[in-house]
């Protein structure tokens, strides 16, 4: 059995950075937008997140595992470097924005202020 893909006569110790912006979904219920951000491969330390001026920055890179005393025969990953600003409505309360990263997902809770949430007017009898 050959570990060589026949179809490529590429040298595989060559490998290249290439910069993608990642796939994203926003949900929204009455209190808060969550973004949802793939980022497979990409460790903790590799993320930064900036807000400024009402804009959300992400810049990321996944980390590809090199192994003491081996020769790279395939490699069919490619080393990413993720880039993407989020322009964030007025109804956002950015200072209570909550990041959580797991399993190559970036989930930002993103919190309306208060003015914008909803609220229950209640009804006197009358």
């Amino acid at each position: 059995m050959s570990l060589i893909k026949k179809s490529e006569n590429v040298d595989a110790q060559k490998v290249s950075r290439v910069e993608v912006t990642p796939v994203s979904r926003v949900t929204e219920n009455g209190e808060a937008f969550v973004m949802t951000v793939e980022l497979p491969g990409v460790g903790d330390k590799d993320l930064e997140l900036v807000l400024e001026n009402h804009t959300l920055s992400l810049t990321a890179e996944n980390a590809l595992q090199s192994f003491k005393d081996h020769s790279l025969v395939l490699n069919e990953v490619a080393e990413v470097r993720y880039r993407a600003a989020f322009d964030l409505p007025d109804r956002v309360d950015a200072a209570g924005i909550k990041a959580a990263h797991r399993n190559g997902l970036l989930i930002l809770t993103l919190p309306k202020r208060e003015e914008f949430k909803p609220k229950r007017i209640s009804i006197s009898k009358g």
